[in-house]
């Protein structure tokens, strides 16, 4: 067991991050609606999946704009064809053309980003938005804490050529576990207060089996990212004017940085289902982590199972914060250009196509 679990400490509850990569085996790869794209970690392969018949032409690059278009590495009728023989610490992109129409091509690559040590590591590269334009691959990540990358996950995270990692945790949580991240990258810190709980009430909570407690607590959570860190999350869409590929994230990428990623994806036009579907992809790559962790609660006669309610999202944890922005603020238009000061056109202008 290697670190201390942040923020759920009981006892001597140490939960290790060393089977992160056994989280890698969730089909969810890219979100254009036609070829989704997955990679393990350390991989030479991707898996290119299709739900559109006929013939595929594939192409890759080692960017959206350097994709070789006179140069397939596949063509095929089948429903998913892998590519392999890549270079294991660069990410890539691949465009697909469908029957050989140059008007019918899809550009994909891994949503989940294929490092060992992160888990809830993802591009929101592909989504799609009401009016039909879908936000830019490899400028926007969100993920939890850095600290247990591997050097080859480092390499790998390299190839994403970042401008900036925003971290929305607090000094303790930094100094407990410091982030691992390429050479030149600029961080900025931008801590953002998701409770006012401690270990000692998670504690007394679970020796109790207050299952309440427990069962209300990232409702509260997200109540007070709505109300109390406006001025926070004004300063994170400040950042993302100024254009660039950035990385936000928090300790588990899945509150701080599940709700920065709602406000993100409405800000582009993103329907409200889609971006609580995606506010709950958490839980998927999440699950081994959050499965070990409640039976090591049990291996000490404890019901790990009350902690299941903060270890995870549901969609009322993130309907709250909807539900308070549209009876409080006068909707999340509203709410992010009176409350937040987000420039709604400019982020389109720079973040989708």
């Amino acid at each position: 067991m290697k670190r201390f679990f942040n923020w759920i400490i009981v006892l001597s509850m140490i939960v290790s991050f060393s089977s992160c990569e056994d989280n890698k085996n969730v089909d969810n790869g890219g979100t254009t609606s036609d070829v989704t794209a997955t990679r393990e970690p350390g991989s030479d392969s991707y898996t290119l999946k299709f739900s559109k018949s006929g013939d595929k032409t594939v192409y890759q690059g080692t960017s959206p704009e350097s994709v070789d278009m006179d140069n397939a590495v596949a063509e095929t009728n089948e429903d998913s064809v892998v590519i392999s023989g890549l270079d294991t610490k660069q990410r890539y992109y691949f465009a697909v053309v469908f029957n050989s129409d140059p008007t019918d091509v899809s550009i994909v690559s891994e949503t989940e980003i294929a490092v060992k040590g992160q888990p809830n590591f993802a591009d929101l590269g592909g989504i799609i938005t009401v009016d039909g334009k879908s936000i830019k691959w490899g400028k926007i990540y969100r993920s939890g804490e850095l600290s247990t990358l591997t050097d080859d996950d480092v390499d790998y995270v390299a190839s994403l050529k970042l401008d900036a990692i925003i971290d929305f945790r607090f000094p303790a949580e930094k100094e407990e576990a410091p982030d691992r991240f390429p050479e030149g990258v600029d961080i900025i810190p931008i801590p953002v207060a998701d409770s006012s709980y401690n270990e000692d009430i998670i504690k007394k909570w679970l020796f109790a089996g207050n299952k309440e407690a427990f069962d209300t607590m990232l409702i509260h959570v997200n109540r007070v990212l709505v109300t109390e860190e406006q001025e926070n999350f004004k300063e994170f869409f400040d950042h993302l004017e100024n254009g660039g590929t950035f990385l936000y994230h928090c300790t588990k990428g899945k509150d701080r940085a599940g709700f920065a990623t709602a406000m993100f994806l409405s800000a582009l036009g993103v329907d409200r289902e889609t971006v609580i579907d995606n506010y709950l992809k958490s839980n998927e790559y999440l699950s081994s982590v959050t499965e070990q962790t409640i039976q090591f609660v049990i291996s000490l006669k404890l019901d790990g199972e009350l902690l299941r309610p903060i270890l995870e999202v549901k969609p009322e944890y993130i309907q709250t914060a909807f539900d308070i922005i549209d009876n409080e603020y006068g909707g999340v238009e509203n709410y992010l250009r009176n409350n937040l000061g987000v420039n709604i056109e400019k982020l389109k202008e720079l973040y989708l196509e």
